[in-house]
């Protein structure tokens, strides 16, 4: 019997067909996106992957870490100064747990949920249906993205 492996795209393609997404669904002028995700996901780490996937576009791109996951402090030391202070094309990816909470999720444009295999269970179905994507990281290498269809 014949090993084979199973073929996953690497990290720089799936988050460059993730930035396509964005690209697509919301455009870029100015755009503010979230990610979020499951205890024990390095977001900083997919925040990052994902600014190298809109560069990949030619789209310049920047992440931020999250102050807080209040949604005045949010909106004042993060999605307003981005939106104010430039024109014309520009990416801001703000990490952090929390930021797709009921009182957050109106304040991004696109957003993205990570999680893993472990604790799967336990993963939050109501920041899942707020989130835009929704993208697996067992597998940091090869990351995933799930389709997270109702049907």
């Amino acid at each position: 019997m014949v090993d084979m492996a199973r073929w996953a795209p690497q990290e720089i393609d799936t988050m460059a067909a993730i930035a396509s997404e964005v690209v697509a669904q919301v455009g870029t002028n100015r755009t503010v996106i979230a990610v979020d995700g499951q205890d024990g996901t390095d977001l900083e780490h997919v925040a990052a992957a994902l600014v190298a996937g809109f560069e990949q576009h030619g789209v310049q791109a920047m992440a931020a870490a999250a102050s807080s996951t209040d949604a005045d402090a949010l909106r004042t030391d993060l999605v307003t100064p981005f939106r104010t202070t430039g024109a014309g094309e520009g990416v801001l990816v703000v990490h952090g747990h929390g930021l797709l909470g009921p009182s957050t999720r109106t304040l991004w444009r696109w957003s993205l949920w990570v999680e893993q295999e472990t604790g799967r269970l336990e993963r939050r179905a109501d920041v899942k249906i707020a989130a835009s994507a929704v993208l697996d990281v067992t597998d940091p290498d090869h990351p995933r993205r799930e389709w997270n269809d109702a049907c």
